[in-house]
């Protein structure tokens, strides 16, 4: 299965394109499923009729909540460019802690808080296309990339004393990024395996990402 968060303007294109790799058998056997609280939304009314497509109509984050614990490892997530931290918000309530603000003072050339205390920032002074694959040579820079922001990301939270839960969203098909399902449940378990410790959680492709903190236990 592979999930799109939001039924808009992106997660229509997102599926559409993911359609594509199905039936173009790069992605064979696989069901795209888009996730959107509208029935009627973009996504439902432009792709409704192809048989590889479902909509299933539900919050994000309870979506999350009630389908990555028993996903098939093989699944993927496939986030909304313009979304709250939804994988922070996911795993927090997987571990029972409590969402915190981000470190800051991270160098880069974008760094911009949100309004749950997360923080989005990027290893690239320009805008990139949406559908940038992140090759090793960037066509920004015409120059090889020399930065991968996930190792960055890990390397700031040991520093930190944080274990990092760095959700890497790679290339899948067509230009759309994904998050493996198998990833989500592993940092669970992980979390699990380590109670007491503060977790970096970041949802990050190699130029850009999404950052939040999980302190042990529910705060009130």
């Amino acid at each position: 299965m592979l999930a799109v968060i939001g039924g808009g303007f992106f997660g229509t294109y997102h599926a559409t394109q993911l359609l594509k790799a199905v039936r173009a058998g790069r992605l064979p056997g696989r069901r795209v499923v888009i996730v959107d609280r509208d029935p009627a939304c973009l996504a439902a009314r432009s792709l409704g009729a192809a048989e590889e497509v479902g909509l299933h109509t539900a919050d994000w984050l309870a979506f999350l909540r009630d389908w990555l614990p028993r996903a098939d490892p093989a699944d993927h997530v496939i986030p909304a460019p313009l979304a709250p931290h939804l994988l922070w918000q996911w795993l927090a309530g997987e571990l029972d802690a409590t969402p915190a603000d981000a470190p800051r003072g991270w160098g880069l050339p974008y760094e911009e808080p949100g309004p749950a205390g997360e923080l989005y920032f990027s290893a690239a002074a320009w805008t990139c296309p949406a559908t940038c694959v992140e090759p090793a040579h960037c066509p920004a820079l015409h120059a090889p990339r020399d930065w991968d922001l996930a190792e960055i990301i890990e390397e700031r939270a040991r520093a930190l004393a944080l274990v990092p839960a760095v959700f890497r969203c790679r290339h899948l098909a067509n230009g759309v990024g994904s998050v493996g399902a198998a990833d989500l449940q592993a940092a669970a378990r992980a979390g699990r395996a380590t109670p007491g410790v503060g977790i970096l959680v970041a949802t990050s492709s190699r130029c850009h990402a999404a950052v939040g903190v999980l302190r042990p236990g529910r705060s009130g």
